[in-house]
């Protein structure tokens, strides 16, 4: 919604002051009113990328919709209505203050609510093909919603955005298993902080994934396992495991707390923290 001048043109009744979030394509507003954000196109016509993100909500809204997926609330002119979440993307939320300060009991629940979100989009027939932490936004609750599909597929169509290389499955992207690769790299970046190498070119990163050469995991416990069995496909998602014999595994982080130097690196005393550890992978089977 931009002029040849490049004038922004917000969305009728917002202004700049109403402005939370800014892209390549577009801008949020938040309507304070109705507690909801406006996610408008820079262009009159909105883009395949706005008209793709549309007719996704639309398909998740038609399924009845899933808690971890922003809700959305239909059009406003050129733009889509959705869900208002005020503590930003998890990538926002780690900038804004010391991630070795959120509790391992949240990054637990994050992982599970993301895993059980990607589970349901596959079974909708739609391949996120850009999960990043960017894209995983935390409710009043510090809950994971996932959102961000203007790029996405939906029903093997085209993917229309790049993939970040710390993301990228050195495989097929436009795939299930490219989203569950780029699951691990999220859930990398929900225990460390940090994407996978950091500081490397994207060059470099693409070189390393295609040698199976990933980044190390072995130091982050139970949770390591299940990232690198997401890069190394272990891991598939429910709706690759159809037919009447599939047996569903659900693999747990762990029965029990048990390794305090695991536990310790998240800020957390295992004096006080003896108890279950939930399961992250349920929306997952080998």
């Amino acid at each position: 919604m931009a002029d040849i001048e490049g004038e922004v043109k917000y969305p009728t009744g917002f202004s700049m002051k109403d402005v939370v979030a800014w892209g390549s394509t577009g801008l949020v507003v938040h309507d304070e009113a109705s507690q909801t954000v406006i996610k408008a196109p820079f262009w009159d016509d909105g883009g395949p990328r706005v008209i793709r993100e549309r007719e996704i909500y639309e398909r998740l809204t038609q399924r009845g919709g899933h808690p971890r997926i922003l809700r959305y609330y239909g059009t406003f002119e050129d733009g889509i209505r959705l869900e208002y979440v005020p503590n930003g993307s998890i990538r926002m939320f780690y900038h804004a203050q010391e991630q070795s300060g959120i509790s391992f009991e949240h990054r637990l629940r994050w992982a599970t609510q993301i895993a059980e979100a990607l589970g349901f989009l596959h079974s909708a027939g739609i391949i996120h093909g850009d999960l990043t932490c960017h894209d995983i936004f935390l409710d009043e609750g510090l809950n994971a919603k996932v959102a961000g599909f203007g790029g996405s597929s939906l029903d093997g169509s085209e993917l229309l955005i790049c993939i970040a290389p710390s993301h990228e499955y050195p495989g097929p992207v436009l795939s299930t298993q490219g989203d569950i690769f780029a699951l691990g790299s999220v859930l990398y970046e929900i225990v460390t902080g940090s994407p996978p190498y950091v500081g490397l070119s994207d060059t470099e990163i693409e070189d390393r994934y295609k040698k199976g050469n990933f980044a190390e995991t072995a130091s982050l416990g139970e949770m390591g396992v299940i990232i690198r069995k997401c890069w190394l496909g272990v891991w598939r998602s429910r709706v690759a495991c159809s037919g009447p014999k599939t047996r569903y595994i659900m693999p747990t982080i762990a029965s029990q707390v048990q390794d305090r130097s695991n536990t310790m690196q998240f800020g957390l005393d295992l004096d006080q923290h003896q108890q279950s550890v939930p399961e992250v992978a349920s929306a997952l089977c080998k």
